[in-house]
C-alpha cells in the first residue's frame, strides 16, 4: 500500500460549528489544503476524529476548496458532517471527552436531524448525507500531520500518543507560535492550560515539526530543549503570498469593489487599516493612543482609521474604545468580515498598520504587501520575516514611534507613493512563496 497522509481537519471542522469566518491560524490550515499540490495529491486524505476514539472519517477535498468559494455551502455542510461525526461516538467515549460545545451538534446527531443543521446555516435543509466514509487504520508507512489546533478534544494529544506506539504512524506537527506557554498573561488562563497539556502529550510523539517561520522554529527549540524532549527535524512552512492573488490587479471588478466599500461606508474616504483579532497581544490600545494623538494634529486631513477583527478576550476596554469610535465617527470597527470584503478593504486602504506585541508570521503584514499595499508593522517577533525588507517597522513599545511612522505617511504624499512603488517593483520582479510551495514542504517533511 502507498504511503498516505492524513491531514486532521478535526479543529477546522469545530472552529466553522460556530464561527464563519477564518481566525489567522485557521487561514494557514485552508490555504495549505487548499493548495493544489495537497488537494489533487494521491497520498492525501483530509480526515476528522471521531471523538473519544482513535478513529477518523473522511474530508473530500471539493469541501476544503469550496471554503474559498462557496464558503456557506461549504460550513453547512461541514456543520452537517460534524454532528454525524458525534453520533458515531459511543456513549462512554462522549461523557470521557465531550465538552459544552459538543452538545448541540450531538443532539442533532443522535436524533439524525443533522439537516436542521444545514438549515441554520442556509436557510433550508437538505435531503440526507451519505454515511461517513470511515479511514482505514494507518501504518507505519502513513504520517498523521495536525496543522496546529490541538485544543478542540481533550484527549487528542494521547490518543495520538496511542496510535503512533500501536502503529508506528509518523506524526508530524504544526505550530503557528507559542506566546500561549512564553507569554501566558496574553490568554485566558483556562486555554493555556488546555494548550500546554495538549503540547506536553503529543511532543515525545512528533517526527517532525513544521512552523510558521524561524522565529517559531526557535521557540520549538527553547520549548523541547527546556523539557528535554529529543529534537527531531524541523522545517519551516513557507507561507503563501497569493491569498488575495485576484485582487492584486487593480483594475479587476471594479465595481465589485465599489460596492464593499459603499457598504462600509468607505467611498472616497481615505482610511488606514489595521487588521487583527481584539485581544492584548496585538497591541490596539497603542494604534488608537497613536491615532488619537494624530487627529489632534491633522484634524481634517486625518484618514479614517478601520479595525478589522473580532473581539477575542481579555481585552474589554479596548472594545468599549473601539465601540465609541464606531458611534462617535473617529474610527470603524469592522468584526465579521468576509475575506472578499477583507481583500477590497486590504487594497484600497492609503496603508495599513499591524502593531502587535508579538506574531507566529505576520498575515496582516504579509497580506497588505501582496497587494501592493504599504504596511507598518511592529519588529516583534516573526513579522520582519513576513514584511521582509518591504514593510516600515517600529517598536511595539513605543506609541510615539508608530505616531512618527503614521505621520510621515499622512503628511507626506510622495513619501508613501513611493512606498507603493518599492513593493509594486518588489512584486514584479521578485518571486515570492505561493500556498503551493507550502504543500510541497508539507508532502516531502511528512512522507519523505
Amino acid at each position: 500500500m502507498s504511503a498516505r497522509l492524513l491531514y486532521d481537519l478535526t479543529g477546522l471542522v469545530h472552529w466553522y460549528a460556530y464561527f464563519r469566518h477564518p481566525g489567522g491560524v485557521q487561514r494557514v490550515i485552508e490555504k495549505v489544503a487548499s493548495s493544489d499540490v495537497v488537494r489533487q495529491s494521491p497520498a492525501v486524505e483530509f480526515v476528522v476524529r471521531i471523538l473519544g476514539s482513535d478513529r477518523f472519517y473522511r474530508i473530500a477535498p471539493e469541501l476544503i476548496a469550496h471554503l474559498g468559494s462557496g464558503r456557506s455551502s461549504a460550513i453547512s455542510r461541514l456543520r452537517r458532517i460534524l454532528a454525524q461525526g458525534l453520533r458515531l461516538a459511543t456513549l462512554p467515549e462522549m461523557m470521557s471527552e465531550g465538552r459544552h460545545f459538543h452538545l448541540p451538534y450531538l443532539a442533532a446527531g443522535l436524533t439524525r436531524m443533522e439537516g436542521l443543521i444545514e438549515a441554520w446555516t442556509e436557510g433550508a435543509a437538505r435531503e440526507s448525507s451519505p454515511a461517513l466514509d470511515i479511514v482505514a487504520p494507518p501504518g507505519a508507512q502513513d504520517a498523521l500531520f495536525n496543522p496546529g489546533d490541538l485544543w478542540w478534544q481533550k484527549k487528542y494529544a494521547a490518543t495520538v500518543a496511542g496510535l503512533k506506539k500501536r502503529t508506528g504512524v509518523r506524526i508530524v506537527q504544526m505550530i503557528h507560535d507559542l506566546y500561549l506557554i512564553e507569554r501566558p498573561e496574553w490568554t485566558p488562563a483556562g486555554a493555556v492550560r488546555i494548550f500546554a497539556r495538549q503540547l506536553h502529550g503529543i511532543a515525545p510523539s512528533v517526527d517532525c515539526w513544521l512552523t510558521s517561520s524561524q522565529f517559531v522554529r526557535h521557540q520549538v527549540q527553547r520549548y523541547l530543549a527546556d523539557r528535554s524532549v529529543p529534537e527531531k527535524p524541523i522545517a519551516v512552512l513557507p507561507m503563501g503570498w497569493d491569498s488575495f492573488d485576484a485582487l492584486r490587479d487593480a483594475t479587476r471588478d471594479r465595481l465589485s469593489q465599489r460596492m464593499v466599500l459603499e457598504r462600509h461606508g468607505l467611498t472616497d474616504r481615505p482610511f488606514v487599516l489595521s487588521v487583527g483579532t481584539i485581544e492584548p497581544r496585538k497591541n490596539v490600545p497603542a494604534l488608537l493612543d497613536a491615532t488619537d494623538g494624530l487627529r489632534a494634529r491633522f484634524g481634517d486631513a486625518m484618514p479614517l482609521l478601520v479595525v478589522a477583527g473580532g473581539y477575542g478576550w481579555k481585552a474589554a476596554e479596548v472594545r468599549a474604545r473601539l465601540a465609541a469610535g464606531s458611534r462617535n465617527g473617529t474610527l470603524l470597527w469592522l468584526d465579521n468580515l468576509s475575506d472578499g470584503d477583507l481583500g477590497v478593504l486590504y487594497r484600497n486602504a492609503l496603508f495599513t498598520v499591524m502593531p502587535s506585541h508579538g506574531e507566529g508570521w505576520g498575515l496582516a503584514v504579509q497580506e497588505s504587501l501582496a497587494l501592493g499595499v504599504p504596511c507598518i508593522a511592529s519588529s516583534a517577533g516573526a513579522t520582519r520575516e513576513a514584511g521582509l525588507d518591504l514593510a516600515t517597522y517600529f517598536d511595539p513599545a513605543s506609541a510615539e514611534g508608530l505616531a512618527r511612522a503614521m505621520a510621515a505617511w499622512i503628511s507626506d504624499g510622495a513619501a508613501l507613493a513611493a512606498a507603493r512603488d518599492r513593493i509594486a517593483q518588489a512584486l514584479a520582479t521578485r518571486r515570492f512563496p505561493s500556498w503551493n510551495d507550502a504543500g510541497s514542504v508539507l508532502l516531502r517533511s511528512a512522507l519523505s
